[in-house]
């Protein structure tokens, strides 16, 4: 971040004018960094209870979650699949993190496949931000759910008195294919909606010569060389305007090593990256994982920022 931050008085006032709940008011001062370590970690299904949800949690896997998340050194999180500001508190401690989540309603529970007599909890995007970054939590990108209740919201915050956007996003999942114009299956339709709408997020962005970053669970290839939402999302005129974090990186899934999460950054931000800060974080093991060894289906991944 620049040098000097957002005077915390000003935040302050500003915080306060916003009409998201869940933002804490930051209560220390910033450290005098240009470093921001962004992470990018669906969390799978992170419910309020112990037991509940379609990824049921004993109390000692929440303190291995909230363990290893200790491990990232992160400064901001976006998450996804996050039922409530409480479920963030079992990983992410009060005394540490400020939480920005997700206003999209509770919508109907489903039984979870494989686990008998458990319904899902809502799933929700997030951001945790270490307490001394001082933010301000933007609207919901509602567009993006297409009046779906069965999709989720973005979740946007601005730093830096605006300078720097970041944009978390949750797409539809189940369209797995090259060309999402050119399958017909309802995932697919669906994506086919979603996508000029991110594009167009991205693009009104670009040309006002604002930094930022989209970063989440895209349930989509992108790196794929033929992925056409890539193309069409990443081009502007034949030019590439926008960077994945994982690029040159694969999944940490046993089985799925294709990236569907990612951290894209725009023409400005790009600049910003620290070289060879680009990670998936295998929950903090080398080599091929195991399903046990994860504590959610997907691994975290990051990038650092070094805002000029």
């Amino acid at each position: 971040m620049k040098k000097s931050l957002i005077a915390l008085a000003a935040v302050a006032v500003l915080l306060g004018c916003q009409q998201q709940e869940q933002v804490s008011s930051p209560s220390v001062v910033a450290s005098d960094t240009t470093n921001l370590k962004l992470v990018s970690w669906n969390i799978e299904h992170l419910a309020d209870e112990v037991g509940k949800g379609c990824k049921p949690r004993s109390q000692a896997d929440y303190q291995a979650l909230a363990s290893y998340a200790a491990t990232l050194n992160a400064d901001i999180v976006a998450l996804q699949e996050v039922q409530s500001e409480k479920a963030l508190k079992r990983v992410f401690p009060e005394s540490q993190w400020q939480y920005v989540v997700s206003s999209r309603a509770d919508n109907e529970a489903y039984e979870c496949r494989g686990h008998d007599g458990l319904f899902s909890t809502p799933q929700r995007t997030a951001f945790v931000v270490k307490k001394g970054i001082n933010f301000i939590a933007q609207d919901d990108f509602k567009t993006l759910a297409l009046d779906n209740p069965g999709l989720r919201y973005g979740t946007s915050i601005s730093l830096n008195n605006g300078q720097l956007e970041l944009l978390n996003v949750h797409m539809k999942s189940g369209c797995f294919v090259s060309d999402y114009r050119k399958d017909t299956k309802k995932a697919c339709t669906t994506y086919q909606q979603q996508g000029p709408i991110l594009e167009k997020w991205v693009n009104q962005r670009v040309e006002n010569k604002q930094a930022f970053v989209v970063l989440g669970d895209f349930n989509h290839r992108l790196v794929d060389r033929n992925n056409r939402f890539w193309q069409e999302l990443s081009k502007e005129d034949g030019e590439r305007i926008l960077l994945s974090s994982m690029q040159n990186l694969k999944s940490c899934h046993p089985k799925y090593k294709a990236p569907i999460d990612h951290i894209i950054t725009g023409p400005i931000s790009t600049q910003w990256i620290v070289d060879g800060s680009q990670k998936v974080d295998a929950f903090g093991k080398q080599g091929e994982l195991d399903y046990k060894d994860m504590l959610s289906d997907h691994c975290p991944i990051s990038l650092t920022l070094s805002i000029k």
